[in-house]
């Protein structure tokens, strides 16, 4: 009884100093975007030891205020930062991170210029995933300034194979969420889109199943704080074991292609997590790693053509663990961005410059990430560059207008065909899909899941389990489907089954208060394709 009143004790204690043990990301994906954050939404994030933050997304599904105005960035300097989870910053209050922190700097320091920013990140990305964050949300900023925020991570995720490996999955059968890269016959590199979120992954061919300790351990850090907080301090310890399931699959991949036994020649793995190590330490690399930087090149290239088309320099800001000029990283790093007319800001050689230790005094004690005075120095040496490159605010050439993102060309190019009815939504038929539009529009109007019933010309070809009912049940919930423009503008599209239809129930619906809206109508032949 004594033990259990002790136990009660600690636990009590570490509920009430801890505000929250259970990570909450509300995740949302486009076909265009591929994965990130829902809009308007909660987002909880904690190392179960340094921090715990509780912020927002804005309107477009990123951890950030809400996005300026493109009246007002065309007329300003306009600083757009793009990177993964040193971007996204879950691990301070959104007005701690580094761009809003350079824009307060600046409003002080720059004012003429008239500094804005934005911030567009998502973790585990890479510059190649994070080209359609640019694409389809930040050139319609009309950015003066593109800001990547490279890690040394981003040329394992810039790489197919080392991303997947790290991941946990077969390179042979991976479908990234993100918008990644991938090496034709011929050598070359083309991007291909994301692929949809799917329960069941790929994974390692040696890869065990989670046994029935570490699925009772999740369950008990979920509910308990001090097991949340013990289960903290084991993942931040460092660990020097091999990971036998990385080892064999690497094994096995090497006896079942030689492209890949080429590949992996001279590589010893030991941890999924040590997989990017080697560009930091490896004096000489694989081929698998020289492969990677490859594809880091060819992000960059992709990267320098759309700022050059948009008017809009293009800077990398280095962080702490790259070290500075001399360090393999950051050599290799400056490797790349050089030949391209790329400036490279050194992180490292700032903090140093104040006196202070980056991978110590700018870091959390347990988590690699920026604490706020990290943020704080990135901020002062971005507007260090800036103040040495003002010309960039005032003399860069403005296109007249930036090209459309292909969501909202699809939106256009919808629209201005004649809807099968009007609604809360206009729907339209094109080919084998509907498409639902609306203007204005926010996250809110995509918030309610959507019921989708096709009446068929013959029962026949409804599935074995539906045709007692006389219709298809394509309802579906996807935030993420749902494309939130500047202009308030929403686009989703579901595609319809092969057989013909003579009849469509479409609407919204909330379990709570059942209908939202509904609108029915006939079927006639859809656009391109006849007798359907």
């Amino acid at each position: 009884m004594g033990l259990a009143l002790v136990g009660v004790a600690v636990e009590t204690y570490f509920w009430l100093q801890t505000p929250f043990v259970v990570n909450a990301h509300p995740s949302a994906w486009s076909p265009t975007v591929g994965a990130y954050y829902q809009p308007n939404a909660e987002v909880r994030h904690t190392n179960g030891l340094d921090f715990w933050t509780i912020s927002r997304t804005n309107r477009l599904g990123f951890v950030d205020r809400e996005p300026v105005g493109i009246e007002r960035t065309a007329a300003s300097c306009h600083i757009t930062m793009i990177g993964d989870s040193y971007v996204e910053a879950l691990q301070v209050p959104i007005a701690d991170k580094f761009h809003v922190r350079l824009e307060n700097l600046a409003a002080r320091e720059l004012r003429r210029l008239d500094v804005t920013t934005s911030a567009f990140g998502v973790s585990g990305t890479g510059q190649v995933n994070q080209l359609a964050y640019y694409d389809e949300f930040a050139r319609l900023l009309r950015p003066a300034l593109v800001v990547l925020v490279f890690v040394y991570n981003d040329f394992m995720n810039n790489a197919p194979i080392l991303d997947a490996l790290h991941r946990g999955q077969d390179p042979n059968q991976f479908k990234s969420a993100y918008v990644s890269a991938t090496r034709d016959a011929d050598g070359s590199i083309t991007l291909r889109p994301p692929y949809p979120p799917v329960s069941r992954l790929s994974r390692y061919a040696a890869m065990p199943l989670r046994t029935q300790l570490a699925r009772a351990t999740d369950r008990l850090t979920r509910i308990s704080s001090l097991a949340s907080w013990l289960d903290a301090k084991r993942r931040a310890s460092v660990s020097d074991d091999t990971d036998p399931e990385l080892i064999a699959q690497v094994a096995l991949l090497r006896q079942r292609s030689p492209r890949y036994a080429a590949l992996f020649d001279g590589w010893r793995p030991t941890t999924r997590e040590g997989i990017q190590d080697p560009f930091l330490y490896a004096q000489d690399l694989p081929p698998v790693y020289e492969d990677a930087l490859d594809f880091t090149g060819f992000a960059l290239d992709q990267f320098k053509e759309r700022a050059d088309r948009d008017g809009a320099a293009l800077v990398i800001l280095s962080t702490h663990y790259f070290g500075t000029r001399g360090g393999l990283g950051f050599d290799r790093l400056t490797a790349l961005a050089k030949p391209r007319g790329i400036p490279v800001v050194d992180y490292n050689d700032y903090v140093l410059r104040q006196g202070a230790v980056p991978w110590r005094d700018a870091k959390w004690e347990h988590d690699g990430h920026w604490n706020t005075a990290g943020h704080q120095w990135a901020a002062e040496a971005l507007l260090e560059y800036l103040k040495r490159n003002q010309e960039i605010c005032t003399m860069r050439k403005r296109p007249a207008s930036p090209p459309p993102p292909s969501w909202l060309t699809d939106y256009e190019s919808i629209a201005s065909g004649e809807p099968a009815v009007r609604s809360v939504f206009d729907i339209y038929l094109r080919e084998n899909t509907v498409a639902y539009l609306k203007s204005p529009c926010g996250a809110t109007d995509v918030q309610a899941p959507f019921f989708l019933h096709v009446v068929p010309e013959a029962v026949e070809d409804l599935p074995a389990d539906r045709r007692q009912y006389g219709f298809d049940n394509l309802d579906f919930h996807d935030t993420g489907g749902a494309a939130l423009a500047f202009g308030g503008k929403c686009i989703t599209k579901r595609a319809l089954p092969d057989y013909p239809i003579v009849r469509i129930r479409t609407g919204q619906f909330t379990p709570d208060d059942g209908k939202i809206w509904k609108a029915e109508f006939p079927v006639g032949p859809v656009e391109g394709e006849q007798g359907r």
